[in-house]
């Protein structure tokens, strides 16, 4: 039955179930919300949490939104929808189909597998791909086929349309130095699944999944999801920013769990963002920049800077006085 329920509550169907029914216990059999000793990992500062349920399932732009955190911007579910085109979906669902225009459109510097010409199956090539993001400090929103689900959705044209659902890969862990490439056994892709508030630990060579074709199921080899011979996946390396001094960061929410949901008709809420700023000089002046909608970010005029500071230590913390609202688009910049 809980399997059943799996399958079921997923981006790329026409309906959706109540969220309670798609519980800890389905999210964390066999041990994955329990985070494996390994000897070395990095793993970029996030938040899980909840996507919404409405119109095909807000997977897609809920992977954006938190994908997006670790690079110091918030920007609404709803939001991602609107910055791009229909894709074959639900209005504008995020799919293979438009996720390109939805991080151009928003000013994010996004690297895409190249699941058009590599050759099928293209896991192996894939894998290599994805640690090499995740070893640099870039999240990648995969897309994932379920086990039994029947494949493409929406009939779209293969290779679109290859997958039932879209989550944030925010780090991976490993037992050999981070600076080897290759991709072992026991390495371990850390992610969200936008349906609570855990963090899964899967191991990669438990991933690989089959899929014999148009209108048959995935087979992925015991595991609840996989990953197809079609690949897909979106490395979020930072901002569509010409600014060359700007230092990493990444941003917190509070509330954090989930945002009201625009469809369902509920109201948007402040939310308070608190931007942890790291890699700084100690001694060097920085200035922190806050913009609210998607046009006016990166303009770097006094209108939109926050404050400044000196650094005491590699790391700065800002908590922000002022809230933003749930349905925007809002990034923070710290330059030097």
């Amino acid at each position: 039955m809980l399997f059943l329920l799996s399958v079921l509550l997923l981006c790329g169907t026409s309906f959706a179930l109540p969220r309670p029914l798609f519980n800890d216990t389905v999210l964390c059999a066999g041990g994955l919300c329990e985070k494996p000793a390994m000897k070395y990992e990095r793993i970029s500062e996030s938040q899980p949490g909840f996507q919404w349920d409405d119109a095909g399932g807000y997977c897609g732009s809920w992977a954006v939104q938190r994908a997006t955190l670790t690079k110091g911007a918030y920007i609404s579910q709803q939001q991602v929808r609107d910055h791009t085109v229909p894709g074959g979906g639900h209005d504008n669902e995020i799919l293979s189909t438009n996720i390109d225009e939805a991080y151009k459109n928003l000013k994010i510097d996004a690297e895409g597998f190249d699941y058009n010409n590599h050759p099928v199956p293209q896991q192996s090539a894939y894998f290599k791909w994805l640690k090499k993001q995740l070893v640099a400090g870039h999240p990648v929103t995969w897309m994932i086929m379920w086990n039994g689900q029947t494949y493409p959705i929406y009939g779209l044209k293969p290779p679109a349309g290859l997958y039932g659902h879209v989550e944030p890969v925010i780090g991976i862990q490993s037992n050999h130095p981070l600076t080897d490439e290759t991709v072992y056994d026991d390495d371990v892709a850390v992610h969200y699944n936008d349906a609570g508030t855990n963090t899964i630990y899967k191991p990669i060579s438990t991933l690989p999944g089959d899929w014999a074709g148009p209108g048959q199921p995935a087979n992925c080899s015991g595991s609840r999801y996989c990953i197809g011979p079609y690949s897909f996946g979106w490395a979020v390396k930072g901002f569509l920013d010409n600014t060359t001094n700007a230092m990493p960061a990444s941003l917190h929410l509070k509330p954090w769990q989930s945002e009201p949901d625009l469809r369902s008709g509920k109201s948007p809420v402040p939310i308070a963002g608190t931007l942890t700023v790291s890699e700084l000089t100690v001694g060097s002046e920085y200035d922190i920049y806050r913009w609210d909608t998607s046009e006016d970010a990166f303009t770097y005029s006094d209108n939109f800077k926050k404050t400044s500071f000196k650094a005491m230590n590699a790391t700065f913390v800002y908590e922000d006085p002022s809230p933003f609202w749930s349905n925007s688009t809002t990034y923070y910049r710290c330059v030097a």
